[in-house]
Order: C-alpha cells, then structure tokens, then sequence
C-alpha cells in the first residue's frame, strides 16, 4: 500500500512513505509550525429553495414533524425521533424580504401559527398554503450554526413547548429568548435542481478551480457507466502531510484496492471520489480557506454531476484526518459522516457542537499523533451526538488485533464508532501482523460500513 510520487524514485523494498512522513510530521509538532488559527464559526446555513431539510431541534436532538403524518389542514406539529420520513421533510418556498414558508413535503401545506395568534404558547399546526404572514418565517443565527425560525406575524420563535425531549410533544411559539429549545438544525437532503438528470460536465481526472483568490485542484473519479438520474454518494478523500492527491486517487503501490484510502474498491462503483490537494502538500486551513475550497469544490461537482446531497461524507489519514475532522467541526450540516485515520486537531475545528455521524480509528502506539488526541476528537462528537459516555475496551500492545466499538445512547441517526487497533502511524494496518497492506487491510472495509449505513 505504499505510495509515491510519480516522479519519485522507486525507493528500497519496505521503506515505508508514513516512516518519511512521521519524521517530519514529528519535527513540525515539536517545532510548532501545525499551530493554525481557528477559523470563524459560520453562520447559518444559505437556504436552498430546490433541496429538502429537516430541522432537528438542539435541546432534544429530535426533529420537527407533523404528527402522525397527517394530510389534513390543523394538523398539529411536534417533535419526534429523526427518521428523515417525507412528514419530518421541509421545503423553504421564497416569500421575500428575507421571510419563507416551510412546506411539508409529504401534504404540500406549510407551517402556520394557529389562528394567526401572537400570544407565547400559541400552536404551530400545517395548513394550505396562503401565504400568510402567520405562516412566514425568517432565519435567526445562533451559534455554531443553528438557527431560530421567528413568525412574520407575532416576531415569536418556533420552539419545543417546555424544553420536553419526549417524542410527541408540542411545537409553538413564544417569545425569542435564544434557549436550546427554540434552536434548530438544517440537515440539507436532497435537492430536485442541480445536475440530476442533465448531461455530466465534468469527467474523471484532475481538475482545477479558483477558491479564496488562489488555484486549487482535486482529482475526481465518476463511476463508470454514471447515469444523471442516479444520485451518488460523494466521498472526499484527504492526503496525509506531504502526500499528494494524486497518491491517493491512484493508491500507490497497492493500487485500486487502496485508491480513496479504499473507498474506491469497497464502493463497487457506486461513490463519486474526490481526492483534494492541499496547498504546500498540508491542510493549514489559515483563516478557513481550506473549509472554504471544500465548499467550493461541492458547488463544483454538484453543478455538474448527480449527486445525493445527504450522502456526502470525508476520510483522511494524519492532517487528512484533521481535515475531516475540521469538517465534521464547522459543516456538521453538510456532510453525513466523516471517518478520521490517525487523526488530531491539527486544522481547526469551528465549531463542533452540533451532532454528526463520526468514526474515529488510532493506533494504540501512535508517537505522532498519540492516541489520547484521536480520543478527545472522538468524544467531541459523543458529547455532541448525545451518546453515553464510555471508555471503549482497547487491544493489548503486542495483540496485533483492533476492537471496534460502536457507542450507545447516541441520538438516531448520529452513530459515534472507534477502532483502536494495536499499531502506531499508520492507514493501513493489518490484524495478525506489525506490517500494512492497502489489499488486506481491515479500515477500508469498516470505513465503507460506517458510510454504506446511510440510505
């Protein structure tokens, strides 16, 4: 699984390119010079009128649904467990002035404040369409990315009447106060316009797109035989220090069975990839610019592909890894799961409050990045994900085996995994051996697990 620059050298049999890597990545760590800025924590998201969202409530991890999926106008609106069903499924129609409706998708009626009342406690039910100013409703910021939804009517919040975190329990408005309970997330599903079933525009290879005022470039692998009326799942494959995009994509000397860091193999043709190259061969992510081209690099790709936009996920390995988890910090609303390789904070996280899928995997005898950082990472997301609280049981030094724990208690929808295997730096590890191997390893197929889960 060893991989190399195309112009490099074939190097001596079993010099590894991690054993490169970890001298250098060690020398920078202790010299400081991975130290970056944090970049600002990003605002709401921009409302797309063509895509599905639900809204998941911050205090109770459950999501705005009209209950029991009722067609019929006075419908009363809830909260209940996130099952992404068409009830639970919003479309924001564009009233301007910076007001919209939120249509039901599975009965074509809109959120409406009862009676057009501007009392505190009054009932959000749906309703026909008649664009009313009960039933128009702005985006508010809070932070790390939630948003309130205030009434053009009353100037009242929609929230969780009594903060309840029960399925079932009432939607209403009351009196903007910026409690967890009137805070929401947007979880982007899917969208009817973009490149679904129009001719591609982009192909397989390298490409390059300006970002931030600086040229940046990705290599891009499209499924063979890509149909534009299939949406795929988008996976962003990010290089470790000093590697390349394109050793990546190609997976070195392992070949397909580790291009993508093996999502390409384990996806059977059924993902687009994308392997990113960061700037000087790192992902500092100075000011956010990184976070910035990823956005970029969707725009991209989406306008002129067909591509799920609930299934976007990202995996790195080392300062890929970190990029990831940057990801998973500051576009939690974005991206479905991340997978982080060996990873730390080494490329900011904005954010890290709000709950995604997350997948952690480190070895036991990392001297890079030690395993205590892939552990904090990892319970970033327990804590955001609502999960209990656990020490995961880990392999013994000199086992030669990994354990995979999936954690418990996590809200629906939002799984937290660890893999803790007994190994140091390295991507690719192999149970029953000190060695790796892209072909034989077992993260490529846990990895694709964790992502294939979601449908």
């Amino acid at each position: 699984m060893k991989t190399y620059a195309a112009a490099a050298p074939t190097p001596p049999q079993g010099h590894r390119w991690w054993s490169r890597f970890a001298v250098v990545m060690a020398a920078a760590l202790a010299l400081g010079t991975l130290v970056v800025a944090k970049p600002t924590p990003a605002e709401a998201a921009t409302v797309d009128t063509n895509a599905s969202y639900v809204l998941v409530n911050r205090n109770s991890g459950k999501a705005l649904d009209v209950y029991g999926a009722s067609t019929a106008d006075g419908a009363r609106v809830s909260q209940w467990t996130r099952n992404d069903g068409t009830n639970q499924q919003w479309q924001f129609a564009d009233s301007g002035g910076g007001f919209y409706r939120l249509k039901a998708r599975h009965s074509g009626k809109v959120l409406d404040v009862a009676g057009a009342s501007t009392t505190d406690g009054a009932a959000i039910q749906q309703w026909a369409d008649g664009n009313g100013a009960n039933q128009q409703f702005r985006l508010a910021d809070s932070d790390a990315g939630y948003v309130r939804l205030i009434n053009r009517n009353s100037g009242k919040a929609v929230e969780v009447q009594g903060a309840s975190t029960a399925d079932g329990a009432n939607v209403v408005q009351y009196t903007d106060w910026g409690g967890a309970n009137q805070q929401w997330q947007m979880v982007k599903l899917s969208s009817g316009g973009g490149a679904c079933g129009s001719a591609p525009t982009l192909t397989s290879g390298t490409h390059t797109i300006q970002s931030g005022g600086k040229s940046r470039s990705f290599i891009l692998r499209v499924p063979v035989g890509y149909d534009n009326a299939r949406p795929y799942r988008l996976i962003f494959a990010f290089h470790w220090r000093g590697g390349t995009a394109g050793e990546v994509a190609s997976g070195g000397t392992s070949g397909n069975a580790w291009s993508y860091y093996g999502q390409q193999e384990q996806s059977d043709n059924s993902a687009i990839l994308v392997a990113p190259q960061g700037l000087g061969n790192g992902w500092a992510n100075s000011g956010g610019e990184d976070i910035t081209f990823v956005d970029d690099m969707i725009r991209r790709i989406e306008g002129g592909l067909c591509v799920n936009t609930a299934q976007r996920f990202a995996t790195g390995f080392s300062w890929g890894g970190g990029m990831s988890y940057a990801l998973a910090c500051s576009r939690a609303n974005v991206f479905r799961a991340v997978a982080v390789i060996s990873g730390g904070e080494i490329s900011g996280c904005s954010g890290g409050t709000q709950p995604i899928a997350y997948f952690g995997i480190h070895g036991i005898g990392d001297s890079v990045l030690n395993v205590a950082q892939g552990r904090s990472l990892r319970d970033r997301f327990v804590r955001a994900n609502g999960c209990t609280p656990q020490s995961p049981r880990e392999p013994a030094p000199g086992s030669r085996t990994h354990i995979t724990t999936t954690y418990s208690g996590c809200r629906a929808g939002y799984p937290v995994q660890w893999a803790a295997f007994d190994g140091g730096h390295i991507p690719g590890p192999v149970d029953g051996s000190s060695g790796e191997s892209g072909v034989a390893t077992w993260t490529k197929g846990e990895i694709w697990r964790f992502f294939a889960q979601f449908q």
